[in-house]
């Protein structure tokens, strides 16, 4: 399937590292983080069209060349569409917990997708993650020390360990 992944100079027309956020929300702080980062390339992916669409909005109104935001699902446009080893960082803030059982497949906290995250994420790359839900961080944490350097931690290449941001 790696046929259909896009490389990230086809996104943003250069070789600048990129951190995407998961659930950027109304994006206050994704946009905050663009424009004091203009020599990384950020790339948001939420759930809601009608919050991405919003957030574009005011990309274009700002002048932000250095950030994209997609509408869709973050399991999914991850698994079949980022590279490996590409993502310098990942910035996943509060996710939703679906908490009914059938909404289980649309959790975070699943094997595969700390899987995917780990495929995607370049030498150094870190995952910055945020929860008020002890069992989300429990199973990041459990992912990291399991080998798959998902929460946290850096991916092997990288100095440090974990810590706050």
């Amino acid at each position: 399937m790696s046929e259909a992944r896009v490389p990230w100079s086809q996104v943003f027309g250069n070789d600048r590292p990129v951190e995407v956020e998961i659930g950027p929300g109304r994006g206050e702080l994704l946009l905050a983080y663009a424009a004091a980062a203009p020599s990384s390339n950020f790339f948001a992916i939420e759930r809601a069209a009608r919050a991405a669409a919003a957030i574009m909005e005011k990309v274009a109104a700002r002048r932000l060349a250095n950030l994209r935001v997609v509408a869709g699902d973050a399991r999914c446009i991850i698994a079949r569409l980022v590279p490996d080893a590409s993502v310098a960082a990942y910035h996943v803030y509060f996710p939703d917990p679906w908490p009914k059982t059938r909404h289980r497949a649309r959790r975070l906290t699943d094997p595969s997708f700390a899987g995917e995250v780990a495929r995607t994420l370049a030498p150094g790359g870190v995952l910055h993650l945020a929860s008020d839900l002890r069992h989300l961080v429990d199973f990041e944490r459990k992912y990291a020390q399991a080998g798959t350097h998902y929460a946290r931690w850096r991916r092997p290449g990288g100095t440090g360990g974990s810590g706050s941001r």
